[in-house]
This record gives C-alpha cells, structure tokens and sequence, in this order.
C-alpha cells in the first residue's frame, strides 16, 4: 500500500509526525490482516499522519510505522519534552500523577493485595510505584526516558530500570502483577509486548493495562490522533488482544471522564494462543459517522473541558494549599497519600 516513505537521518531534527509516517506499511499488528482503510492523514496538531482501520477487526493504527529504532530514540530522548515540556517532572505534575495514582491504587486492589511483586511498565515519574511500595507491594518499574527515570529512582528510592521494554528481561514467573497505563498504544507490536509480559508474570498473575479508546468523545474528531500514539483501541479489538495472547479477561471499562479502556486480564497456566479477533469494523465506522465537530460541540464536552482546563490551577492551588504546600516530590506523595 502506497510507495515507501524516507526514513529520517537525524531523528532529532525531524518532527514527531515525520517520525510517525517513516518505514513501510504494514498489516495489522492485531489480526496480520493486509486489507485497510485511511481514516485520517492529519495528528491533533495538523502535521501528516496516517492513519488507517483494519478492515478484518476493526483495528485502528498509525501506517506506515517507525521503524524500532527510530521508537527508541523517541521514547529514551524526545516523548516526555515534547509531550509534558519538560525533562522532569514539575510540581503540579507529581500532584497530577499522585491523584492518578490513588485511582489506579482502587482499581487494583480490588484484585491484589500486598506483599504480591509487580511491575510497573511506563512508570513515568515514580509515583503510582511508589504508592505502592507505601502500600507493601515490592515493586519494580520501567521508564524509558532518562530524566524521569533518574527522578523516579532518586525521589523515591524506587528500583526504576531506564529502558525500552524491548530492552529489559526477567527471569520467567518473576511477578504476580503487571500494570501498564498508557504504554501499550505506543509500542510498535502489542501482542508481541503481551507475549513478553507473560513470559514474566507467574501463573494466573494479573495484568492491568489502560489505553485510549478510539471510541469516546473526550477528544474532538479533529484532535482524535496523536503522533506518538501508535494504536487507538477499541473494546473488542483490546479484549481479543489479550484473550489471543492467553489471558482470560476479569473487567474490561470504560474510565470516568475519558472513556479510557481498562483491562484487568489474568494469565491462564497452559493457554494456547489464537488469533480469532472479533471484527469491529461496523462499530468503530457508526462512532466515527456520529462523532462530527458539530455533535462534538452540541454534546457539551468541548465546553467541559474548556472549563476543566481553566479551573484547574484554582483546583491545584487548593489541593497544595490543603496538604500544607509542599515542595519537594516525596513530601506531596507522602502528604497526599495519608490525607
């Protein structure tokens, strides 16, 4: 499909969206199926990006994709600057992820309680890890990226391992649990991710992953792609994702608010895999016909959000006011976790 792009010589001097459209087209990294659909040549921001459906599952993924080299220079150097604005986490960014990281904590442990191992893959700056090192779990995670890696380790005094996925092993049925927040859109091939994970968890360990859904209406259609995120899953195609890799499926949600996927997947000991993928294609096409900009705006979340975005410095600044202004990242963890 479509002639081959030019990969770029000096990945620090292209634009993540030239990034993204680099390598040859490729067949869906769901069901291997070669017949697709261009859904959108533009990301969020405008710049080219193209993106296609599968028309055998109803996938829908960024092709042609960067090659694994190209992913790794992006995700080790460049994702957190372009994507956050820094190279570390600021102030507000550890209040942000510490309160993500309470609503995680009420997610897992209604399936697993302490002393259980787990790790914690895209562990961004430490803060889900280390409420759960405070809550008895042993845990250990992966970041790709230096800076919030080193931040991670040294704030917290977290075992943060800074690698690609790719690049990191354990010895098998090392873990009970493995948890993965919005990392798994943006790797090259999920089922060969979830093939690797499973090597690692123990038999009937547990497997939390949260992705975006390509079938909610928090973002508007125009703003529906990112560059850096490779996949936009929808429930079907995520549920036979991890049922095809051995997983039996325990909740699989949508997040209040975004309408995120959710899964909680447990391994099945002796699972054979199948590709059998159930096929979304009509569902995911029906989403797209009804989510226009004009029924974007007529359903009120455009200005929702508008507001939420606006209010949120008054919302921090009562938040940090609460917990007696703290400054340093493992006092706002420790003050927001005990509150």
């Amino acid at each position: 499909m479509g002639a081959r792009h030019t990969r770029p010589v000096d990945v620090d001097a292209q634009t993540v969206a030239q990034l993204m459209m680099s390598g040859l087209p490729k067949a869906c990294p769901l069901c291997g199926a070669g017949d697709h659909q261009v859904v959108s040549l533009r990301d969020r921001n405008g710049n080219a990006l193209r993106t296609v459906m599968c028309n055998a599952c109803g996938h829908v993924f960024t092709n042609p994709a960067p090659s694994q080299v190209e992913l790794t220079a992006y995700y080790t150097e460049r994702y957190r600057a372009e994507y956050k604005g820094v190279i570390t986490p600021k102030r507000k960014h550890v209040l942000r992820a510490g309160l993500r990281a309470l609503e995680r904590l009420g997610r897992l442990r209604e399936f697993l309680t302490p002393p259980a191992k787990v790790l914690d893959v895209g562990a961004g700056g430490g803060e889900f890890a280390y409420l759960l090192s405070c809550m008895g779990f042993d845990v250990v995670g992966i970041e790709p990226n230096a800076g919030y890696a080193g931040f991670a380790s040294q704030s917290y005094g977290l075992d943060i391992r800074g690698t690609i996925l790719e690049c990191v092993d354990f010895p098998a049925s090392t873990f009970d649990a493995i948890t993965m927040h919005h990392v798994l859109e943006h790797v090259a091939n999920p089922a060969s991710a979830l093939k690797t994970l499973a090597g690692w968890l123990k038999p009937g360990g547990l497997m939390v992953v949260e992705v975006p859904n390509v079938m909610s209406w928090f973002h508007a259609p125009r703003r529906r792609f990112h560059a850096a995120h490779l996949h936009t899953f929808n429930r079907q195609g995520l549920e036979g994702l991890f049922v095809a890799s051995g997983f039996s499926v325990e909740n699989l949600m949508e997040t209040p608010g975004t309408a995120h996927l959710n899964i909680v997947a447990r391994l099945r000991p002796g699972a054979t895999s199948s590709a059998n993928f159930p096929n979304a294609t009509a569902k995911v096409t029906a989403h797209f016909q009804r989510h226009t900009e004009l029924s974007h705006i007529l359903s009120g979340m455009a200005l929702k959000r508008l507001w939420g975005n606006a209010a949120r410095p008054w919302r921090e600044w009562r938040k940090f006011a609460a917990l007696g202004n703290p400054t340093s990242a493992r006092d706002i963890l420790d003050r927001l976790f005990t509150a």
